[in-house]
């Protein structure tokens, strides 16, 4: 009977930690798990006390991991909000999300990259339908299975995650702003055991244009030469939000399923793109210390501008890299 009940806990336990968001995770949950039991997160609080201002035509607002806050001229978007301190149970973050709805005057769009549990918070899109019902919740095919009903108007698009359809999804239109979906070599799900062992639909990168700025948002990718190489000829982007991790070996190129620091370099290079944000690190520990990547990023970049390897453009890497701290907001271009 004892062996019997041993073998039933390992069975529960094990099961948690597919629960854990297939993000990488599933492989720390032991780790995790006892730093939430132990521990809570620092507390930050939001820098901005008016994200949205009337003479913005391009900003980027850091909110932590891969949450980011765009306005887009009078366009404000939500890009993979997650605001909860908990993640799956199991995941703590370093600190609290540096973001208060009640200061957000307006909402006209999220955006869900992908279903893991780090980039779409259930708790955060209730928090975000109480106040913003009427916003458009843009997601993969797929991801639907794992959202309950909302108030939200819900739109789901095709993946283009495949060189047979040129690396591009599908475009919609709403009221000028036009939203692509874009190659992203990463998995669907929400579980460890659907996203690896199943292999479900549901993740992309996307395109995102409004009069004449164009901003890419990779959700979470593997580097991918080809692919990116597509969606760079393809589009003039002016802004790439780009993942750094997480990664073992940030320096190397490959990474099993997240890009590195020097992959995400690779990849601004292949987009073409005028600047970039590096997200997705600093909120959440997987395998090292989560301020690795950047840490890492810092050094390539020192590296590459002081031995004169610059990018395709001429310019260096240090003046197209924007570096945010969490709650931070950057100021790309004022209407005037």
């Amino acid at each position: 009977m004892k062996r019997f009940s041993l073998k039933i806990s390992t069975i529960l336990l094990f099961c948690l930690i597919l629960t854990i968001s297939g993000c990488g995770l599933f492989s720390i949950g032991f780790k995790n798990l006892g730093k939430t039991i132990t521990s809570s997160p620092e507390k930050k609080s939001s820098k901005i006390k008016d994200p949205v201002k009337p003479d913005v035509k391009l900003s980027a607002l850091w909110i932590g991991h891969s949450s980011v806050l765009l306005q887009v001229y009078d366009r404000v978007i939500l890009i993979d909000p997650v605001f909860n301190d908990v993640i799956s149970g199991v995941m703590t973050r370093k600190q609290t999300a540096a973001f208060d709805i009640d200061r957000l005057p307006k909402l006209d769009m999220i955006l869900i990259s992908h279903a893991h549990a780090d980039h779409l918070s259930i708790s955060t899109l209730s928090d975000l339908e109480d106040k913003f019902s009427g916003a458009k919740l843009v997601f993969p095919e797929g991801a639907e299975d794992f959202m309950p009903g909302y108030d939200f108007d819900f739109i789901r698009m095709k993946t283009g995650n495949s060189s047979k359809k040129n690396y591009v999804g599908e475009t919609k239109d709403f009221n000028g702003l036009k939203i692509t979906t874009v190659y992203a070599l990463h998995f669907g799900g929400r579980y460890g055991i659907d996203s690896y062992l199943w292999n479900m639909p549901g993740c992309t990168g996307y395109i995102i244009e409004y009069k004449d700025l164009t901003i890419f948002y990779a959700g979470d990718t593997a580097y991918e030469e080809n692919g990116f190489k597509k969606v760079g000829e393809k589009f003039d982007i002016d802004l790439a939000l780009i993942p750094i991790g997480p990664c073992r070996d940030c320096e190397e190129l490959t990474n099993f399923n997240h890009v590195t620091s020097m992959g995400a370099l690779k990849m601004f290079d292949d987009l073409k793109a005028d600047k970039m944000l590096p997200v997705h690190f600093g909120a959440l520990q997987y395998r090292n210390d989560p301020d690795y990547p950047v840490i890492v990023l810092k050094e390539l970049i020192e590296q590459k501008d002081r031995t004169g390897s610059v990018t395709n453009v001429g310019e260096y890497y240090k003046d197209r890299v924007v570096i945010l701290d969490e709650g931070e907001q950057h100021i790309f271009e004022y209407l005037y």
